[in-house]
């Protein structure tokens, strides 16, 4: 018998109702003592400059559609997309068996091949805890949002007319009437040439549903890698990894870009457990470990500040920032494979045990992996011809591959030597150019003429200051420094401390915002 039941027992509804009333009294006493505290404590730390305000809605939540948004849809959506909100469990069955799904998982995990149980005191132990959730679970109560943000999210739920997205930049969210949004990426399709709309039946006549595609996709793949093992050129455990079944067909959705005119949208495809995943998965690893790191290679925000900060500037040096418009989409395809193929093959000629894929055979996998990829659209079905998709775990490995080819040929532009660093991470690229602002003007233009499908936008420096990834570099008179930057984008939210989520990971955010904070500015009158 509870604590609870027992006062039940001993009083009468009048007096249970007045002990509660005090209770709650007490409780709401001691949270706002604990808040004051943590208030002052704040303050203290901050010298008084640190507010607690609550996010602005109107900041996070863009509302581009025709419906009118209430104060609490307002309210729930700008708590952001991640915020997970509590749930009862409503199957009990359901639930057990995933306890004991979890439970089966442990086994396997203990490295004991003959056990086929778990230690009785554990096993009892997970039952308890079980047991005690479904009790609890009954007169369980949705705390972390309130009953008219529930329902204000519910009724956006219900509307069809719309879509509720991630932006592109930043943690805000953005509505838009669903017509419109369909609208938008059927142009984004239609332009450019990457992408071709799949005709209703294919060249045999059979129609080109989602199954008959997907199937007939995993069936080219799996021919493929069985000729391959048959003539020993891939391993058992590579066949294994790579074979697909029961995979799915990619998926495309769309970021839109909120701090640009008209609101352009960027197109990425999932191609999680597509039935070329795995072995867009494995080619990825066989090109990074057969290459070296290139020259410009900076590896995150931290090695880029800590290399600005050890720099010193001279005369004339300017500081500007490269940018490559839409890279992923407008990568020669093509192109990009033959160099991960050469990249490759000069591996095993060093290590003759690298791989024992021929050139043609690379090749073949390539194409399976990123060339004339089915993807849907809702119920329509595309396929991408030219560049990659972002979502494919290839798409990075080929697109900085291509970026490193391409900035090889600066090696043929006529003043070189004004180059006094060159830094880049994929797309985004910082140099430091000793010259005048039409010799940057020059070099723009030499970049913009290497390839005719990239296109370069050129930054240069203002009042001695220049983005570049999350970094602030500051040119002084004799030294490089560097803070945080934040882009106009930026909403200052990351995760919602009401979410349902476990708190070491809120924990965990706030020890990266401030580890990061320590190791990108240069100074403590930066820091402060």
């Amino acid at each position: 018998m509870t604590l609870l039941e027992l006062i039940r027992k001993i009083i009468n509804p009048l007096e249970l109702q007045l002990l509660n009333k005090h209770l709650n009294q007490l409780k709401e006493k001691e949270k706002l003592k604990i808040k004051n505290i943590h208030k002052k404590k704040i303050e203290k730390l901050s010298n008084g400059d640190i507010k607690l305000d609550t996010i602005d809605p109107k900041k996070v939540v863009y509302n581009i559609s025709s419906r009118i948004l209430t104060d609490d849809e307002e309210s729930i959506l700008s708590k952001g997309l991640q915020f997970c909100i509590e749930t009862k469990i409503k199957d009990s069955i359901e639930f057990k068996t995933d306890i004991e799904l979890m439970a089966f998982n442990l086994l396997k995990q203990l490295h004991k091949p003959g056990a086929t149980s778990l230690n009785i005191s554990l096993a009892e132990c997970i039952h308890n805890a079980a047991n005690l959730c479904l009790k609890m679970n009954k007169n369980k109560r949705i705390i972390n949002i309130n009953k008219n943000e529930l329902i204000g999210l519910k009724n956006l739920m219900k509307d069809k007319s719309i879509v509720i997205m991630k932006a592109d930049k930043g943690a805000s969210c953005v509505i838009m009437d669903k017509v419109v949004y369909k609208l938008k990426v059927t142009e984004l399709l239609s332009t450019g040439g990457s992408f071709v709309k799949m005709p209703e039946k294919d060249e045999k006549g059979k129609s080109n549903t989602i199954d008959n595609i997907v199937k007939k996709m995993e069936n080219s793949l799996n021919y493929k890698l069985n000729e391959l093992k048959k003539n020993k050129k891939l391993s058992q455990d590579d066949y294994d990894f790579i074979k697909c079944t029961g995979s799915r067909c990619s998926v495309l959705f769309c970021n839109p870009k909120v701090h640009k005119k008209d609101t352009p949208l960027r197109p990425i495809i999932s191609t999680t457990n597509s039935y070329n995943y795995k072995l867009a998965k494995y080619l990825t690893t066989l090109v990074e470990n057969a290459r070296s790191k290139p020259k410009s290679y900076v590896k995150d925000s931290f090695s880029f500040a800590k290399i600005m900060q050890q720099q010193k500037p001279k005369k004339d040096d300017i500081m500007i920032s490269l940018d490559v418009e839409s890279l992923f989409s407008n990568i020669p395809v093509r192109e990009a494979i033959e160099i991960a193929i050469k990249t490759i093959m000069d591996k095993k000629k060093a290590d003759n045990n690298y791989t024992k894929l021929a050139a043609k055979d690379l090749r073949c996998l390539f194409e399976l992996a990123v060339t004339k990829t089915p993807f849907r659209f809702y119920e329509q079905l595309y396929m991408q011809i030219d560049g990659v998709s972002m979502g494919s775990p290839l798409a990075p490995a080929l697109a900085d591959l291509f970026m490193t080819h391409v900035e090889e040929k600066l090696e043929q532009y006529e003043h070189k030597n004004k180059i006094k660093m060159y830094l880049r991470y994929v797309d985004d690229t910082f140099i430091i150019f000793n010259g005048k602002e039409t010799d940057v003007k020059i070099l723009t233009k030499f970049v913009n003429d290497i390839h005719p499908k990239l296109k370069f936008t050129c930054e240069n420096e203002k009042n001695f200051e220049l983005p570049f990834l999350d970094v602030k570099v500051l040119k002084q008179r004799n030294k490089y420094e560097t803070t945080i930057y934040r882009k106009e984008t930026n909403t200052g939210q990351l995760l919602h401390w009401q979410s349902c989520q476990a708190k070491k990971y809120k924990i965990s955010l706030i020890k990266t915002l401030i580890y990061r904070a320590l190791n990108i500015c240069s100074s403590k009158s930066l820091l402060n």
